[in-house]
């Protein structure tokens, strides 16, 4: 896929898998809401998650979003590994809290995102590998 396609993806996706390492060597998969801003990767969470622990003692992280339908032809997707880093509060903290918001107008009603209480975990892409059935 072109890079137009998996950025498309990016921004416009609405659920992601974000897999860490475990203390115990495994890897922790889960689904994620995030927001893209054209560089890094975004995601919301409380402060004392399962994820937040994992990356503070390794920051490797892998990122898939798919494009699922039953005519496989049209299958797509874009797996990032990279670097993820925890960010507590300031410029990039309100920043990436702002377009989680904008992306998902339920977020500040239903799980908001304050310092102190959240955290934001911050994916710099490394490597990207892409797919598109339909192109």
């Amino acid at each position: 896929m072109r890079e137009e396609g998996w950025q498309k993806l990016l921004r416009e996706e609405r659920v992601a898998r974000l897999a860490t390492h475990s203390d115990q060597g495994r890897i922790h998969l889960v689904p994620v809401c995030y927001a893209y801003d054209g560089r890094d990767i975004f995601i919301g969470t409380s402060m004392d998650s399962k994820k937040v622990r994992n990356v503070k003692r390794n920051s490797s992280v892998a990122f898939v979003v798919d494009f699922y339908v039953e005519d496989w032809s049209k299958l797509k997707g874009v797996m990032i590994q990279g670097k993820a880093e925890v960010v507590e509060g300031g410029r990039v903290f309100e920043e990436a809290k702002k377009l989680l918001y904008e992306k998902y107008p339920q977020y500040e009603a239903s799980a908001p995102i304050e310092e102190g209480e959240s955290v934001i975990i911050k994916i710099t892409p490394e490597k990207i590998v892409s797919w598109d059935y339909e192109s």
